[in-house]
């Protein structure tokens, strides 16, 4: 499991991050918090494991999560903002998530995949997963943000069928990296950006770093969405994170599906 003491020496965060729930083996950190959530655990509650049985992304989709080399960790939120903001927090904590990295390795030209992904080298670093609580608390509804973060992890801890998708930390630096210093610089970066935008009424202030570091700016990408695929460029995000694509019938606003870089740029299909 995480050392404790080297966590709460690098944690600066003031109410996230704590308590933190250090298990060995679960099924999921975010069901762990799912469950726990409607017992009246507070805000900013952290579980972190060294393996989970159940791991997933979007869509239900397996988490490979091998023991005692990644970062597999959930925290629970109470945001006091409407539901209906609930799905930027993919956004703003992928945006956490790189400073956090950044700060620990400079060099790295990590980038953010939209809706909830981190990319380095065109591989999938980092997925996030949000879910709401089944039940309100005292009249809110409360969100467990869920994360997956390939550190330690070596091409041959990855499956076969990964090699050309996921890669690592240590994959592409060659060194390894303190699980330990990485989850509480990003409990440090992730509280200084969501008490901005609790105070913020949309994503606007945040949209010019988004794009900034954006993997899809202007490339040819594929949707998946829940009426068919669509194609074309990458024309921006709305201040609400709706993406925006320019296909043969005109702009089309997307709020979720899985994003693919086209074959017809030369790329190749991610996940």
């Amino acid at each position: 499991m995480i050392e404790e003491e080297i966590y709460f020496a690098n944690l600066k965060a003031s109410r996230l991050g704590m308590p933190l729930i250090n298990a060995d083996t679960v099924d999921s950190t975010n069901k762990l918090l799912l469950d726990k959530a409607t017992q009246g655990l507070k805000e900013g509650a952290l579980a972190v494991a060294e393996t989970q049985t159940a791991g997933r992304g979007r869509h239900n989709r397996t988490w490979h999560s091998p023991s005692g080399l990644n970062l597999y960790f959930s925290l629970l939120l109470w945001p006091k903002v409407p539901t209906t903001r609930f799905p930027q927090l993919a956004m703003i904590s992928a945006m956490a998530l790189r400073n956090a990295i950044l700060e620990e390795i400079p060099e790295l030209n990590v980038k953010l995949k939209w809706p909830n992904d981190l990319w380095l080298d065109e591989r999938k670093l980092s997925g996030i997963l949000c879910e709401c609580t089944p039940e309100e608390v005292e009249g809110r509804r409360g969100i467990v943000l869920g994360i997956g973060l390939n550190v330690n992890s070596q091409m041959n801890d990855f499956p076969q069928e990964l090699h050309n998708i996921a890669t690592s930390l240590r994959w592409k630096t060659g060194q390894e990296t303190s699980r330990e210093r990485l989850l509480a610089i990003f409990c440090n970066q992730f509280q200084e950006i969501y008490d901005r935008w609790q105070d913020s009424e949309s994503l606007a202030t945040f949209l010019p770093e988004w794009r900034k570091y954006d993997a899809l700016a202007d490339r040819i990408i594929t949707v998946d969405t829940p009426t068919g695929k669509l194609t074309g460029p990458v024309m921006g995000y709305t201040d609400t994170g709706i993406m925006l694509l320019k296909t043969n019938d005109g702009v089309k606003s997307i709020s979720a599906g899985d994003v693919h870089v086209s074959r017809e740029e030369g790329g190749e299909r991610r996940g």
